[in-house]
């Protein structure tokens, strides 16, 4: 574990550009984790919630990961994401994330079966763990009730941490519940506790946070950081929380997508895997507009 290194900044929850038999595109998403990082992201985290990570298999995602270290991502600067209700599958993600000297696994409870109590959800993780031969990798926890069913309290994050030892590092909180991510960075100082929330991010800093793991740092990162770092202003804030608002309400993850892939004029940034489906042109142009963008001009 490098519990030394504290977990820290914004990490860019970076979305997956898609080739058309909706498998990864390995070369644009190495390209767009390079340029978060050099905007001043200190981790992307791929194939999470905004990577569409469940949508892809196990073996598309270590494939994706192995390709991207052979291209050059230094991959102690990512934070790959873990989306398995199965032992198996998680575990290949969390060896191969290990072998390939990822910084940490961020790694959402099982996701269909409701955990027949507390600690049920400590032997998923525990499973995890051990199947993948207990590698040497920090582990973070997702705490996003929507998709998993799984809400992290303080006490079941203790019954977590103490059947994995001392590879807790951290907890992704994207409940947007900010009483709730402050009670874990009031249990957990010991913890990098981040929430998903540009709305939240200041709040919680000011409290003791690590900072953000965001979808909207894929569309701005460099403000993203200067709220992270306490470096916006009323105004930039009010606009952050604009932004996440509008992106929301007009399609979540589609719509960045959407502005990506209008940005690029790419349809590898636009197009998502079913059932997720992209945006209509008029609809992002809508976007872009409602997000104060300009749009680009469509290559001939």
């Amino acid at each position: 574990m490098q519990n030394n290194n504290r977990l820290a900044g914004v990490v860019g929850a970076a979305i997956t550009p898609v080739k058309p038999d909706f498998t990864p595109d390995v070369n644009r998403l190495l390209a767009h984790c390079t340029h978060l990082l050099a905007q001043g992201c200190a981790y992307t985290s791929v194939f999470g919630t905004t990577g569409e990570g469940a949508s892809f298999s196990s073996s598309q995602k270590i494939s994706a990961l192995r390709q991207m270290a052979d291209l050059g991502m230094v991959m102690s600067r990512q934070i790959p994401g873990i989306m398995e209700s199965s032992i198996d599958a998680a575990a290949e993600q969390y060896r191969a994330a290990a072998d390939l000297g990822a910084r940490a696994a961020l790694i959402i409870p099982p996701f269909y079966y409701t955990p027949s109590d507390a600690d049920a959800v400590g032997d998923f993780y525990a499973a995890v763990v051990a199947r993948a031969g207990s590698p040497d990798l920090d582990i973070v926890l997702y705490n996003f009730p929507v998709f998993s069913g799984v809400s992290f309290t303080p006490d079941l994050v203790r019954r977590v941490i103490a059947r994995l030892d001392g590879r807790v590092v951290g907890i992704k909180d994207s409940t947007g519940d900010l009483e709730g991510g402050l009670a874990l960075i009031a249990a957990f100082p010991e913890l990098s506790v981040f929430t998903g929330d540009d709305r939240l991010v200041m709040r919680m800093v000011s409290a003791g946070g690590a900072g953000m793991i965001g979808g909207m740092v894929n569309l701005f990162p460099a403000e993203c950081v200067a709220l992270v770092t306490g470096q916006a202003s009323q105004e930039a804030q009010n606009l952050a929380a604009s932004r996440i608002a509008t992106v929301n309400d007009t399609g979540g993850l589609p719509a960045i997508k959407a502005v990506l892939g209008q940005r690029h004029n790419d349809p590898a940034f636009t197009r998502t895997c079913p059932p997720l489906r992209g945006l209509t042109s008029e609809a992002s142009a809508a976007v872009v507009q409602a997000l104060g963008l300009e749009m680009m001009p469509t290559a001939s």
